[in-house]
């Protein structure tokens, strides 16, 4: 992203909270501006962030604590001081996730067309099978004597 394009996208962070507490907008201040901190090189401006404490899923088996889903950063840990690392870890996968999403692009259209050259090819495969197979019942009729 070209510095022009990231500046005009200088967006305060949107934070959702799913926490009962009497400081909810205490800790929103809070955690909006250290998530500015975050962006201070001038990266992720588009980047959201969702804190779910108790929310429980599962990935590859294991619990997860904080997850990256597009542009937003869910975090499932209770406790806010460790959620408040998860945030920066979320911000630090997410600023990897950007770095290979071209490559990951890359490897799924070339997925993508090998796809589609095997299914081509197959089929040209299938109707050969096919026709072999309908000339062998043809013969195969024609060669039966009658009784």
């Amino acid at each position: 992203m070209n510095l022009i394009a990231s500046q005009s996208r200088k967006l305060a962070p949107k934070a959702t909270f799913n926490k009962k507490s009497n400081s909810l907008s205490r800790d929103k201040v809070e955690w909006e501006k250290y998530l500015e901190e975050l962006k201070r090189l001038d990266l992720g401006h588009e980047l959201n962030f969702e804190w779910l404490p108790g929310t429980v899923k599962f990935k590859n088996g294991k619990q997860l604590e904080e997850e990256v889903v597009g542009n937003t950063i869910l975090i499932y840990a209770e406790d806010q001081e460790r959620a408040k690392k998860l945030l920066a870890h979320g911000f630090a996968e997410w600023l990897l996730n950007q770095h290979t999403k071209r490559y990951r692009l890359l490897i799924n259209k070339l997925i993508e067309l090998f796809e589609q050259i095997h299914y081509e090819e197959k089929e040209k495969l299938i109707g050969v099978i096919t026709k072999l197979m309908e000339e062998s019942l043809t013969k195969h009729k024609n060669n039966r004597t009658p009784t």
